[in-house]
């Protein structure tokens, strides 16, 4: 039996996502200290976007390979199996954006999704290869910063960039049809988008597998074999984010989000959350408060620092 392909929420980071609205750095940063070799893995619930400014290498992007230059952009939709050998000195930029984040971006209710159903690699011109540039600097640097408006300008970012990234695949496919997509993940991302759009209500699996058209099991198992849980993990793990999302960025009290989330006892939202964390909800919090005058220690959130974001009122509860 083959060995299980990991699924990372950032490479090497672990698989629990991150509350932010996107993630941005540059090639070099994480690269270099792997030896510029990138191993096989997977995002279970985030699209990535690269862009080569200079230098390249190789890409393996579900068994296919791709020869990549300056100038190069790729996306990668989730669950798709991917690694990358640059070359050393390679630089550019690579974002990772839960979908999520792209539906609040995008006014298309969702159609941006039939556009990037499968991975691409473009070969950008030089126009708009600067284009794309300029705008991941720009979204580099405010991502680095904790200003006034950092989520709806982070927010805005995953707008631009999913944009070219529609135009460019569109430039590139006359026909304008993805590529197929297997059976099973045909159905995880139904599934998916199910979830995003009711997990605050908490239907049973049962009749979540119903509306799919499929069994309980069958869609755990499929759950499974696509992000490596259960059904039920995915919908908690989308909870829980949306959890983390309010006790990094809202004043809400623990009490507070739970029934905002749909929990009815506040103490088994806070059990669940520990369980999946590591932490209870309150110590997630202090984990990450910054003081108001945006001294104190940085901490990392998903690979990025949260030092000057999280300035709020807090409120225990």
């Amino acid at each position: 039996m083959g060995s299980i392909v990991p699924a990372y929420a950032l490479y090497g980071e672990g698989s629990s996502g991150f509350p932010d609205e996107l993630h941005v750095e540059t090639i070099v940063a994480r690269s270099s200290i792997h030896e510029w070799r990138i191993r096989s893995h997977r995002h279970g619930d985030l699209y990535q976007f690269f862009f080569i400014a200079t230098g390249g290498g190789i890409a393996s992007i579900d068994g296919a390979t791709h020869a990549l230059r300056g100038g190069s952009a790729v996306v990668l939709p989730p669950l798709v199996v991917h690694s990358f050998d640059f070359k050393a000195g390679t630089d550019g930029y690579v974002v990772s954006v839960p979908p999520a984040v792209l539906d609040r971006a995008s006014p298309t209710h969702g159609q941006w999704r039939s556009a990037l159903a499968c991975p691409a690699v473009i070969a950008a011109e030089p126009e708009a290869a600067f284009r794309l540039s300029q705008t991941l600097a720009l979204a580099h640097a405010e991502f680095a910063d904790g200003r006034v408006g950092r989520t709806e300008a982070l927010t805005a970012f995953a707008g631009l960039i999913l944009v070219w990234f529609r135009r460019a695949i569109a430039a590139e496919a006359p026909d304008g049809a993805p590529g197929g997509l297997s059976v099973q993940r045909r159905l995880f991302e139904r599934f998916r988008a199910q979830v995003e759009e009711d997990f605050r209500c908490h239907p049973s699996l049962a009749d979540r597998a119903r509306r799919l058209g499929v069994s309980a099991p069958h869609l755990s198992r499929v759950c499974r074999q696509m992000v490596g849980c259960s059904a039920l993990g995915v919908v908690q793990e989308r909870l829980i984010l949306e959890a983390r999302r309010h006790l990094l960025y809202t004043s809400m009290t623990v009490s507070e989000i739970a029934f905002l989330l749909g929990f009815t006892d506040p103490a088994y939202f806070t059990r669940l959350f520990t369980g999946h964390v590591g932490q209870s909800p309150r110590a997630y919090r202090d984990v990450f408060s910054v003081p108001s005058d945006g001294a104190g220690p940085q901490h990392s959130v998903g690979g990025a620092t949260a030092t000057g974001r999280h300035r709020r009122r807090r409120r225990e509860g």
